[in-house]
């Protein structure tokens, strides 16, 4: 069956780097959740319990799914974002971000995707970890420098999502590059996710604000916490 997905209206390519319809903003996310819901239906099968044992998983039944519906969606992992500077010969490639997921359409330009960073949470110190080794990432433009959205994966291994979100909320708050008008919000359930949020960040110039969806997964049933 041809996905509902060729039709959603899809704008100029050209601006999607920076921009995109929500149609196509929620199908990602979607596809996100799903795969995370056939992660866990396949009972959380796994190498070992670090974050990338889990997003390798996570992008693997993403993959799945996208072939079985017939998406234009390309769920890529561990993508390497080299800037403008690297790419003119001018700074060092070896040190260009590299984002944990990014979600792609091929038959767009090669700047149309939608970058997503994943982190384990805790009420702890991976709490902080999320804001200064991920949101705080995005804000200052090391990822999705040209964005105006982009996304997070958190994989809830101990606590509650709500104890951790109030933890995050603590450190974006007194973070420098952010404050209390960055902190996450509730946001809509995606399909049988309801614990979803949204962050909205100004950045310094020449960046423009970014919007931050937030998908948090509860994995604490899953197994030893390293």
């Amino acid at each position: 069956m041809t996905s509902a997905f060729h039709d959603l209206p899809i704008g100029s390519p050209a601006s999607l780097a920076g921009e995109l319809s929500i149609e196509i903003e929620r199908a990602i996310l979607q596809l996100v959740v799903d795969g995370f819901e056939r992660w866990q239906s396949g009972g959380f099968e796994r190498a070992g319990d670090y974050e990338n044992h889990f997003t390798v998983r996570l992008v693997a039944c993403m993959n799945e799914i996208r072939r079985e519906r017939n998406l234009s969606l390309v769920p890529r992992y561990q993508f390497v974002e080299p800037t403008d500077e690297m790419l003119a010969g001018r700074a060092d490639p070896d040190r260009a971000p590299c984002i944990d997921i990014v979600v792609s359409w091929g038959f767009l330009t090669e700047d149309a995707y939608v970058s997503i960073e994943c982190k384990r949470l805790a009420p702890d110190h991976l709490a902080r970890l999320y804001v200064v080794c991920g949101i705080d990432r995005f804000v200052r433009g090391y990822y999705g420098s040209k964005a105006r959205v982009g996304g997070m994966v958190g994989y809830v291994i101990r606590g509650t999502p709500g104890e951790v979100i109030q933890r995050v909320n603590a450190h974006v708050a007194v973070n420098q590059s952010m404050g209390p008008a960055h902190t996450l919000m509730p946001a809509e359930a995606i399909g049988p996710l309801n614990t979803v949020f949204e962050s909205n960040h100004g950045r310094p110039s020449p960046l423009q604000r970014i919007r931050l969806t937030h998908l948090i997964f509860d994995v604490s049933m899953i197994g030893p916490e390293t």
